[in-house]
């Protein structure tokens, strides 16, 4: 019975979220401007938002400086490249196109060009993955249109994040109608679009015929609000899933938390002995330093040594049967070719991230600096206990040449990070609205296992996109778990920090202020998180109109909330 309302609660957030995107649908990114064979050839602008140089936009385009127009477009150099676009027939599609030559180089990739060099408007014919070997010449053939009367001229134009037809229209004197009517087949007549898209815009010369301004800001406001509505549906369906489920095992833990209150007084209480032992200057004296062959030892025995480099962490009882492997350090240098530079993958506060290969498991190794066995220790910790599709699971840990490591499953496509802030900079694709209401599923489901389905309740402390993973299907796992903290279960289930820890731009104003910890300063960061998903920007930015200053991005979405409400009255 139990099984069939949670199946039954889960199939709503399903439908609240197929509310949210039911107008993105799995449609290709880009269609060509079709033509017939006797059409006539035009001048056409293709639209660079790459930040590169006229120089470089020249080479890659093969057109003079004369046909290049620098436009600002916030921080960025975007340009109008004026191009001959002509009706051709490439591989039995008979569309326009402007064709030019690109030199392809070692480890180029048809999609990386396309999107780093010509904004993602290169037509793709099916072969590029097999026929595009470095050292030859590619013809590119960039997608272009022609308008229908001469006071209009055709502007290819790639989708960015926060764009919307409104925005577009008055940034190239279009109208919003036409613009639909050109792109039906991917438009819809829903006024949505998506990062990634390319448009065709039909571009007056002189500027557009006067339009309804009011008429204009009402279509923006409606789509975020929209947005922002189907949003907060589908927290309030998790809101709900929540409570219920909480309520529902309130009973069960409780006896559970006396059974458990004297080990985990036990487990901390080692865990600090342990901590003290490894720092302590005096029972370093007389000892030799870490050799290669350093390693742990997780003894449940009541006696302490140390000896020739080997240390052993004694009392551990907190973990159970749930120890992670004991790699050997040589294993693990191995496993990243002597931590060569080109291995790692990240890098923090704490130490560096590799890639490793561990027999045939590949692996992410941190490597930690010996002072940092506080943040190791807790990590360790946590981690031994959480085993959820949605947390980054630990394999094992080590110790050596005066370092620590923990050693992860690898997470195959990068930081949440990374595909929200620049992505096509870092070899990535925009996320699809279907994609970024997944993951923020995702880390919902890995953050409320944390806080209400372990014997312990933790609080993460440090969500934020960049300690969010995602696999080769861009589902979700929550990292990095060395800020990580034990808090109660009752309704008092908090704390206060001796220090202010976690990342600026996801941190609540109570623990700013009174350095307050609660499983809501994990619900505040998430909240951050779903910000960045649904507008692209970072959690701080820099303030346009001071810029020595920043501003959050909670601070932005607040002041575009309140607007909302007094247009609506």
């Amino acid at each position: 019975m139990a099984s069939q309302k949670r199946g039954f609660l889960l199939l709503v957030i399903v439908i609240v979220t197929s509310s949210l995107i039911h107008t993105i649908i799995a449609l290709p990114n880009e269609f060509p401007f079709t033509c017939f064979k006797d059409s006539k050839p035009c001048n056409s602008i293709l639209y660079q938002h790459n930040d590169l140089t006229e120089d470089s936009i020249s080479s890659l385009y093969l057109v003079n400086k004369s046909q290049i127009q620098t436009i600002g477009q916030g921080d960025k150099r975007h340009h109008l490249v004026t191009v001959r676009c002509s009706c051709q027939n490439v591989k039995n599609t008979i569309a326009y196109f402007y064709d030019t030559i690109y030199p392809i180089k070692e480890h180029d990739t048809f999609l990386k060009v396309s999107n780093q060099f010509y904004s993602g408007q290169v037509w793709a014919i099916g072969d590029e993955g097999s026929n595009f070997p470095a050292g030859t010449n590619a013809t590119m053939h960039l997608l272009c249109g022609c308008a229908e009367t001469d006071s209009q001229v055709m502007v290819t134009y790639t989708v960015e994040p926060l764009d919307t037809l409104s925005d577009i229209a008055d940034r190239l004197s279009a109208e919003v109608s036409e613009i639909e009517s050109v792109n039906s087949a991917l438009v819809q007549k829903t006024g949505f679009i998506e990062v990634g898209w390319v448009l065709y815009i039909p571009m007056y010369k002189n500027g557009a015929p006067s339009r309804k301004l009011k008429k204009g800001k009402d279509h923006k406001w409606a789509i975020i609000f929209g947005t922002l509505l189907s949003v907060v549906a589908v927290l309030l369906c998790v809101s709900i899933i929540l409570m219920f489920m909480k309520r529902k095992r309130s009973k069960k833990h409780d006896n559970e938390n006396l059974k458990a209150e004297s080990k985990i007084m036990s487990f901390n209480k080692s865990v600090a002995s342990t901590h003290t032992r490894y720092l302590s200057k005096e029972s370093m004296e007389g000892q030799s330093s870490l050799q290669s062959s350093s390693r742990f030892i997780v003894s449940n025995n009541t006696t302490h040594e140390f000896n020739s480099g080997v240390y052993v962490y004694t009392g551990l009882t907190g973990f159970d049967t749930e120890r992670p492997l004991i790699y050997d350090f040589n294993e693990i240098a191995e496993a990243t070719n002597n931590f060569d530079d080109t291995r790692k993958i990240g890098e923090g506060g704490y130490g560096s991230v590799y890639f490793g290969i561990l027999g045939e498991k590949e692996v992410a190794i941190k490597k930690m600096r010996s002072n940092k066995s506080k943040e190791f220790l807790a990590e360790l910790k946590v981690l031994c206990k959480i085993h959820h599709i949605n947390v980054v699971e630990l394999l094992g840990f080590a110790s050596g040449d005066d370092h620590l490591y923990l050693v992860y499953e690898f997470i195959s496509n990068g930081s949440l990070s990374e595909h929200l802030h620049d992505p096509l900079l870092k070899g990535h694709q925009p996320l699809s609205w279907i994609a970024r209401a997944q993951i923020a599923l995702d880390a919902a489901k890995g953050i409320e296992y944390i806080h209400d389905h372990t014997k312990e309740r933790y609080v993460h402390r440090d969500i934020k996109t960049s300690n969010i993973l995602l696999d080769d299907r861009l589902r979700a796992k929550v990292a990095d778990f060395g800020l990580a903290k034990l808090v109660g279960r009752t309704n008092d289930d908090d704390f206060v920090a001796t220090r202010l820890v976690g990342t600026p731009g996801y941190l609540p104003p109570e623990s700013v202020k009174e350095l307050h910890v609660t499983t809501k300063t994990d619900v505040f960061a998430f909240g951050v998180v779903l910000a960045e998903l649904i507008t692209g920007k970072r959690a701080l930015m820099r303030d346009n109109r001071e810029p020595n200053k920043m501003k959050s991005l909670i601070t932005v979405v607040s002041l575009y909330w309140k607007k909302f409400n007094i247009l609506a009255r």
